[in-house]
Formats: C-alpha cells, sequence, structure tokens
C-alpha cells in the first residue's frame, strides 16, 4: 500500500510539477519581453537627452568632433542610472568620437527598426551580450553621425530571475501538496459525485497563475517607473538652458510647443507640464494652466527640480505623468495568455492523469501477476495507451500552425518564388496523409498496429527536427511530406490498434477518442506553441516538438502492448480501405451520396485546411496581430467545433434529421467567414472603438466557423449511413468511403486558397467570397436533398463488422 501510495503522489507530482513549470515558463518570457521593451524605451530617452543637447550645436553647422560638454553630460546620465554601461557617439564611418562609461564598446550590426510601446520607431540592436539603442545626429542637411546607448542584457536578466526565484519555490511547494492529496486524500474522495482531483488541480493551477500575475505586475510596474523617470530628465533636459541662461519664463514663447511635440513624440504620456512657485504655468491640458499641480494615484508621476541655485529664486519643476493604465493593459495580456495556458494544461493534465492512473494499475500487483482483470478495466487502460499517443502526435504538429504559414511564405519569398508557393507545403502535407492511408493500413495487417505507431511517430518527430536546421524550400516541402506521411501511419496505426483493442460495447467510444484527441491536441498545441515561438523562436519550437515526438517513439515501444495477428487482419484498417475500392463504383454513382460529398463534406474540410489553418495566421499577422493572440483565435476554432459536437450530435439522435442541420452548418460557417472578411473592411479602422470592433468581428467568425464545423462533422456521417446507399452496401462501407474520400477537401483547400491569394492578394476578401460560396453550397444542398430520417433501432447490414474509419 505505501509503494503504490509512493508511486502514485511520483506519478501527480510529475503532472502537477511539469505544468506548473510551464507557466513559470511563459511568465518569464512575457515579462522578459515587456521589461526589455521598458528598458529600451527607457535607454531612448536617456539618449533623447544628449541628442537634444548637441542638436544645437550641430544645426549651427559646426563640427561634431569640436562639441563640448559631451563628458559632463553624459557622465551625469551614467551616474544616476547604473544600468547603462556605454553612451558613445560615432561618426558616419562608424568610428568613435566620443565615449563615456566603457570605452572598447563598439556599434552593432544595424537590425530592423522595432517599435515602441508607444508606437514611435527605436533603431535597436543587439547580440547576446548587449542592447543599443541607436539616435541619429544632424545638421541642417544631412547626417552627420550617431549616439549609441548601451546597456548589458544580464541587467534585464538579473532582474527578473531574482522575481522568479521565489516563483519556483511556490511551484515546488503546491506540486508536493497536490501529489499529496492526490495520493492520501483522493483515494478517500473517489466516487463522490465532484471530481475533487480535477477541482483541486484547477485550484493548485490558479493559485501558481495568481503567484505569476502578481510578480508581473510587481515587474511592469517598475519598468514603468524607470520609463517616466527617463521621459521627465529628458524633457527637463529640454527647458534647463532656459532656466540656466536667468530667462524670465513667464515672458519666453514656445513653450507650449515644446509639451506639445514631446507628447506628440510620447503618446503614452497623459499629462506633462511645468510649474512655477507652485502653479502650472504649461501643460499638456489648457485647463491646467494658473491651477496647482494635481497628482493623480492612477499614473506614474517623476517631478524633476530646475530651480536654480540661489536666494530668492523661483521654484521651477516640470513633471512627467505616465497613465498606470500601460502597465494594466501589459497584466491583462498577460492574463488572457494564462487563461488560454489553463485550457490547453487541462487538456494536457486531464491525459495525463489518466494515463498516470492506467500506469499505476498497470504496476498493480494484479496485472504483474497475470490476475484476471475485469474486461472494461483493462480496454480503458489499453485504449488511454492509445489516446495519449493520437494525443501527442496531433499535439506537436499544431505547436507548429500559429506561425507555419508566416514561416513558409519568408521561406518562398526568400528563394525567390511567388508568395503564394507558401500553400504548397500544405498542400504536400495533407496530399501525402491522404496517399498514405492506403499502404499504411496494409501495412498494420501485416506488422502490427504498435509497429505503425512508432515508425509514424519517428517519422514525424524527424520531420519536425529537420525543419529547425534546414533552409531552403525544396527541402522545407520535403519535410513536410515526410510529416504527412509520418502522420498518416499513425493516425492508421491508432485507430487500428483501437479497433483490435476495443471491446464490442467500446469500440464506438474508442472511436470518439480520435476525434477528442485531435480537438484537444489541436487547442493546446495552438495555445502553447503561439506562446513559446516568441521566447524560443519557430527553431526553438520545431525542436521542442521533435524532441516531444521522439520521447513518444520511446513510449510507445515500452508501454503499448502488441496486437495479435489475427486481430490486426479482423479489425484493421486496411480491410476497410479494401472495401472503399470495392464500393467506389456504387458510391460514384449515387447522387444523394455526391450532393452530400461536394456540397457540405469537402467544402468543409477545404475551409478548415484553406481558410482557418493556411489563410487565417497569415492574414492575422499581415493585420499586425501578436503572435500569441493568432494562436488562441485560431484555437477558438478548435474549442468550437469541440463543444458544437457535443450537443449537436444529442440534437440529431433527439430530432432524427440532418439535412437542416447540415444546411444551418453551412450557413453560419459562411456567415463566420464572412464576419472574418468585414473586419478588413477598411472603414470600421476609422469608426469609434473601430479596432475593438475589429477584434470582436474577427474572434466571432473564427467561433461561428468551428461551431459550424461542429454542425456538420459528426451529422454528415450519420447522414451517408443512413441512406438508401447504406442499406445496399453497409452503413461502415459508406462512412468509410466517405471518410476516405472527403479528404480530396483538406488538399484542395491550401490549393484553392493559395491559388485566390496569387490573383486577388493577400487579403480577407478572398475569405469573405468564400464565405459567399458556402452559403450557396448549403443553399443547393437543402433544395436539391433527399431527406433522410434516423431509424435508431436499425442494426447494420451486412458483414460490416468494424465501426467507421474516423476522421479528423
Amino acid at each position: 500500500m505505501i509503494k503504490r501510495r509512493l508511486s502514485d503522489a511520483l506519478s501527480m507530482l510529475l503532472v502537477s510539477g511539469l505544468s506548473l513549470l510551464l507557466v513559470i515558463y511563459v511568465g518569464f518570457g512575457e515579462a522578459q519581453r515587456t521589461y526589455h521593451q521598458f528598458q529600451v524605451e527607457k535607454l531612448y530617452a536617456q539618449g533623447k537627452i544628449l541628442q537634444t543637447a548637441m542638436a544645437s550645436y550641430l544645426r549651427a553647422g559646426l563640427p561634431l568632433k569640436q562639441y563640448v560638454g559631451f563628458t559632463t553630460r553624459a557622465d551625469t546620465i551614467l551616474t544616476s542610472d547604473s544600468s547603462i554601461s556605454a553612451m558613445t557617439v560615432f561618426d558616419q564611418g562608424g568610428r568613435r568620437v566620443f565615449t563615456a562609461g566603457d570605452a572598447m564598446m563598439p556599434l552593432l550590426v544595424e537590425a530592423a527598426v522595432g517599435a515602441g510601446q508607444d508606437g514611435g520607431e527605436i533603431d535597436l540592436r543587439q547580440n547576446d551580450r548587449y542592447v543599443q539603442v541607436v539616435l541619429p545626429l544632424r545638421n541642417k542637411f544631412e547626417m552627420v553621425g550617431s549616439l549609441a546607448v548601451t546597456m548589458p542584457q544580464a541587467n534585464v536578466t538579473k532582474r527578473l530571475e531574482e522575481s522568479f526565484e521565489t516563483l519556483l519555490i511556490i511551484a515546488g511547494i503546491l506540486s508536493v501538496a497536490f501529489a499529496w492529496f492526490a495520493s492520501v486524500v483522493g483515494p478517500r474522495l473517489a466516487g463522490r459525485r465532484l471530481p475533487w482531483l480535477q477541482i483541486v488541480y484547477a485550484l493548485t493551477f490558479l493559485a501558481m497563475s495568481g503567484a505569476v500575475v502578481g510578480t508581473l505586475v510587481v515587474v511592469y510596474s517598475e519598468g514603468a517607473q524607470v520609463k517616466t523617470k527617463s521621459l521627465a530628465d529628458s524633457l527637463g533636459q529640454r527647458l534647463r538652458d532656459i532656466v540656466d541662461f536667468n530667462i524670465n519664463i513667464d515672458e519666453f514663447e514656445g513653450l507650449d510647443q515644446i509639451l506639445g511635440e514631446y507628447r506628440r513624440l510620447n503618446p503614452n504620456i497623459s499629462a506633462a507640464g511645468l510649474t512655477v512657485n507652485g502653479k502650472v504655468l504649461i501643460h499638456t491640458d489648457p485647463d491646467a494652466v494658473g491651477k496647482p499641480w494635481v497628482t493623480d494615484r492612477h499614473t506614474y508621476e517623476y517631478v524633476i527640480n530646475l530651480t536654480r541655485p540661489e536666494p530668492n529664486a523661483n521654484e521651477i519643476h516640470v513633471a512627467v505623468a505616465l497613465p498606470a493604465q500601460i502597465v494594466y493593459n501589459q497584466v491583462a495580456r498577460s492574463v488572457k495568455n494564462f487563461a488560454a495556458l489553463f485550457v490547453a494544461a487541462a487538456f494536457l493534465a486531464g491525459l495525463f492523469l489518466q494515463l498516470a492512473r492506467s500506469l499505476q494499475w498497470a504496476r498493480s500487483p494484479g496485472a504483474v501477476c497475470g490476475a484476471a482483470a475485469p474486461e472494461a478495466e483493462l480496454t480503458d487502460f489499453e485504449l488511454s495507451l492509445a489516446k495519449s499517443v493520437f494525443f501527442v502526435a496531433v499535439f506537436v504538429e499544431h505547436l507548429t500552425y500559429s506561425f507555419l504559414p508566416q514561416l513558409m511564405q519568408q521561406l518562398a519569398t526568400d528563394s525567390g518564388m511567388s508568395a503564394g508557393f507558401a500553400s504548397a507545403p500544405f498542400i504536400v502535407y495533407y496530399l501525402c496523409f491522404a496517399l498514405t492511408l492506403v499502404p499504411a493500413g496494409h501495412f498494420a495487417r501485416q506488422v502490427g498496429p504498435r509497429n505503425l505507431m512508432y515508425v509514424g511517430m519517428m517519422i514525424a518527430a524527424i520531420a519536425l527536427l529537420s525543419l529547425a536546421f534546414i533552409q531552403g524550400f525544396s527541402l522545407v516541402v520535403l519535410a513536410r511530406a515526410a510529416a504527412g506521411v509520418g502522420q498518416a501511419m499513425l493516425f492508421i496505426g491508432v485507430q487500428c490498434y483501437i479497433l483490435a483493442k476495443a471491446s464490442p460495447g467500446k469500440r464506438t467510444q474508442g472511436a470518439g477518442l480520435i476525434v477528442i484527441g485531435f480537438q484537444g491536441g489541436m487547442i493546446s498545441g495552438m495555445a502553447i506553441g503561439s506562446l513559446l515561438v516568441n521566447y524560443m523562436g519557430p527553431t526553438g519550437v520545431f525542436t521542442l516538438a521533435g524532441t516531444i515526438a521522439i520521447a513518444m517513439t520511446v513510449y510507445t515501444i515500452l508501454f503499448i502492448p502488441a496486437v495479435s495477428r489475427e486481430a490486426a487482419l479482423e479489425y484493421g484498417v486496411g480491410s476497410n480501405l479494401r472495401r472503399i475500392g470495392r464500393d467506389l463504383r456504387y458510391v460514384l454513382q449515387n447522387l444523394e451520396f455526391l450532393r452530400t460529398m461536394f456540397l457540405i463534406g469537402i467544402p468543409t474540410k477545404a475551409v478548415m485546411t484553406g481558410i482557418v489553418i493556411f489563410a487565417l495566421p497569415l492574414l492575422l499577422a499581415q493585420q499586425e496581430y501578436a503572435q500569441e493572440d493568432i494562436g488562441q483565435i485560431i484555437m477558438l476554432y478548435a474549442a468550437g467545433v469541440l463543444v458544437a459536437s457535443t450537443y449537436v450530435s444529442r440534437l440529431v439522435d433527439r430530432i432524427g434529421r440532418t439535412d437542416n442541420i447540415l444546411f444551418w452548418g453551412s450557413v453560419i460557417s459562411g456567415l463566420g467567414l464572412l464576419l472574418i472578411g468585414v473586419s478588413g473592411w477598411a472603414p470600421i479602422g476609422r469608426w469609434p472603438n473601430g479596432e475593438i470592433l475589429i477584434n470582436l468581428t474577427t474572434i466571432v467568425g473564427v467561433i461561428l466557423v468551428g461551431v459550424a464545423h461542429g454542425f456538420v462533422n459528426a451529422p454528415v456521417v450519420t447522414r451517408v449511413t443512413e441512406s438508401k446507399l447504406a442499406v445496399m452496401i453497409g452503413a461502415n462501407s459508406v462512412a468509410a468511403t466517405y471518410r476516405f474520400l472527403e479528404r480530396v477537401g483538406h488538399v484542395a483547400g491550401p490549393i484553392l486558397v493559395g491559388q485566390m491569394f496569387i490573383f486577388a492578394g493577400q487579403s480577407v476578401a478572398v475569405v469573405s467570397w468564400t464565405g459567399v460560396l458556402i452559403v450557396l453550397l448549403g443553399i443547393l444542398f437543402i433544395l436539391w436533398c433527399t431527406p433522410t430520417q434516423i431509424n435508431p433501432t436499425r442494426q447494420e447490414i451486412g458483414h460490416d463488422r468494424n465501426p467507421q474509419v474516423s476522421s479528423h
């Protein structure tokens, strides 16, 4: 008993520990990205102080090398901000003219211009050791040099590591607490109405997320305060000359223009003003002039004292306020990412918890000694093993989907090809997947499904790892072809394993594992991959996905039981696929089957692969959506499919009709695509809150497409299996043939969308016209279809013993 509880505790510790470490890793990446941006903008503001001081001298036409005062001003900045390691002026030839701090600091290699949080462009250059912001130095006619402000990368990393060390301790405590609950308290609560294990896991995850969010608030607040101080210093420097020359500020003209220009260059500033003896003389808000400066508790405020050091001098201060909303917005973005991560982790944890319980049963004394086990318990154990393999296969494939279309397009253009060739890797993937199904089914019968599963997983792993190291577009296409072959082999292997292992009463449940595993793997992969690519880059994500696939290959070899040759022959997918060829002539002569296939089934799959998987990431990236937002929006599609499928299947069983359900699936899908297309309509962006409306229409559109596909996926199979054709050749034969032929849509989707992008341009208008076409096809279907009434008591006819070939 003690040994088993210890084993349970270790399993639960591993599950919770990995989940919480993923939360910390994502939180650290979010903090690094945002805090790094705050630091970059601080460097830019500090550089503006020197740039402004040198500007009047250079505009007078004097030589850069003869400027006096650089060292004094730069040393003052370095003294006040120890994070800056060097401030260096370079001439046009890249030679040092003045240096403060590290005298050997070079001008780093020029990189792409980045954008600050306030939308301004910053010349940011960095390597593994340093972050450098470069500002141009110009005279009246041309650029004469540049000013580089440099900070070590370690300054950002060290600050964040100090904050996140405590989180690692909290994660350890929470993981141990959950493992204790699962191994000691959990068995006592087994059989209760509430799923206490899942509830406690969710609370553990939320507690860790709360701790990470609290840390992010502290880090972001610190970054905002540093930025506010730098902005105030920069503005103070621009006004200090006026005070130093003892000019009467009340009589000085143009100060309001200086503040207006400063506000324009830094739009995130909520207020900036100049006060004399406690009264506001100039302010970005004209209504505040003449009144005392009022501190707003909803802002980060910094005040610079410009008072001359002499008796009876006027007290002059310059103040800058930055809204706290900046921090709140960054925290809200992180909370959104954690919410998506929570959904993904829930699928992963559910899988691992089920797998851990199955492995615990396998290690139990009865299982080890060969004692007879209930058939239901044995089947659940074996099905959970197969489910984990399929889930992980889908998961690693979809880790890349939020950025893969953009990456393929970039590789195509870098190779001198048209951007339209970006669809080629997707076409090849789905084509190879479809063409591999028949030989894979034959292979499963010869060598067994387990061998097919681990060979397919290994091929998929090699294909993913190769993407991390190869650059040529043709090689990438070959890698995607290999991935399609590997995923098809694994899919057939898992399906054949389920058919062979599941008892007659659990074959439908076993086939359902494929649908659930695909949607769950897609949701988890999209959510996690879109976050990780921001921190690891595409190469890192490919490497991680390939590594996980290799580990799953080893797991398949070690833990998946072999299937006897007799079972493989009897229930092998190959027999279904041979039957497809035999029955194809009947199918192609049946107009009702063809109408359902070409008006509903194939268009639905074409929209999934062509629009959702291929086109949507490209269009969202074109509209400057963040990488994680792209993955999370597409994740909503899979969530819509999963939720709608559950309820629609029950509805179809209750009303006994599929024609109206399929019609509304087409209509809703078309409306969703039209909504996505509307988001690209230019006038919307000019409306009040236009950006919010664009985001909302895109999100709602994607969800509607997912819900619509949930209306189609199960009912369309029910329709063909309840047709007159099914009476003639068998329900399962019709279903298997349908599932095989609908893969034409998988291949056609990227082909058609890629061609439309070539001829009509990469525009959301393509999505809109696709929506119109889908609605028209739905109307044609409802006008031409023959109503089919489902008979729930009808038994399967003929010699078909195997369930239908499942599809994702």
